[in-house]
């Protein structure tokens, strides 16, 4: 199993804690030629978040994240659904946009916001809308929870890459405290955290992630430890139709000269490759 999520109950059955390790997901999404440090970075927080999340939902529900920054051509997409199939993209004008030495908080800019639409089933959307009040997406997250459930939370997220800019780490932790608990277990949780990160974030523990939960909490109780795995949609019949969308002497020069033509889906990466016959009926 090497993408998968640890749900616990912690502090006699008063606080719901989640253990992620999707460094695999991270590593698929993230492959992108096109993608910088930033944008790797973005999606993976968003990305994670939403899984971590979607061990909320019940059977045959699913939730979608959106990150809107300021600029709102923008965006960063992610879902997830309660069998742990999870997915994320940026959209080409912000994959494609220049963003030399610029943070996350001015990415997201003052007028940022997170849209959450979960499905309930039965053609039933609920829809949440929080600014970015710190502009990092992982407070913001905390934030929404206060705001739009009511909830009180905590995420905790690391994303390392190596000096080739390549993902070689992400993990997280989800903390939500259960109704009738103390308040103050929130920042208790957040500094034992804040004095493990050795532990939980780096390459070179040699401790199990699976063992983490209980080397950092007493009396906790493994509920179970749940697959995740990325999920894409996509099929070659649904991009062949993109063919006919291309300009007709692209796709004379690339019959005539027998150049296959490739379509790169902008969601999990992967190719598909139409050959001269194919595009043939296009002419």
């Amino acid at each position: 199993m090497k993408n998968y999520i640890i749900n616990t109950l912690a502090y006699n059955k008063q606080v719901r804690i989640m253990f992620i390790d999707n460094t695999d997901i991270i590593m698929q999404l993230c492959k992108n030629k096109n993608m910088d440090k930033l944008l790797k970075i973005v999606l993976s927080r968003t990305v994670s978040i939403a899984s971590l999340i979607s061990r909320n939902l019940k059977s045959d529900q699913r939730i979608s994240l959106t990150i809107n920054p300021t600029d709102r051509k923008y965006q960063i997409f992610a879902d997830a659904d309660s069998l742990g199939n999870v997915r994320g993209y940026i959209n080409d004008e912000l994959l494609n946009a220049s963003l030399d030495n610029i943070s996350i908080e001015e990415l997201i800019g003052s007028e940022g916001y997170i849209q959450v639409t979960k499905d309930i089933g039965m053609d039933k959307l609920f829809t949440g809308v929080t600014e970015m009040k710190y502009g990092n997406i992982v407070d913001d997250f905390s934030y929404y929870f206060e705001q739009s459930e009511q909830t009180s939370a905590l995420f905790s997220l690391n994303i390392v890459l190596n000096e080739s800019n390549e993902i070689v780490l992400s993990r997280g932790i989800y903390v939500e405290l259960l109704p009738g608990a103390p308040i103050e277990l929130i920042d208790n949780i957040k500094n034992i955290i804040s004095d493990n990160e050795l532990l939980l974030y780096t390459l070179d523990s040699n401790k199990d992630f699976k063992d983490i939960p209980n080397l950092l909490f007493e009396n906790i109780e493994i509920l179970g430890i749940d697959p995740i795995q990325f999920f894409c949609n996509c099929s070659k019949d649904f991009f062949y139709n993109i063919l006919s969308t291309l300009d007709k002497d692209e796709l004379v020069d690339a019959y005539e000269f027998d150049k296959p033509i490739e379509i790169v889906c902008n969601r999990c990466g992967k190719k598909y490759e139409f050959c001269k016959k194919e595009i043939k009926k296009f002419i």
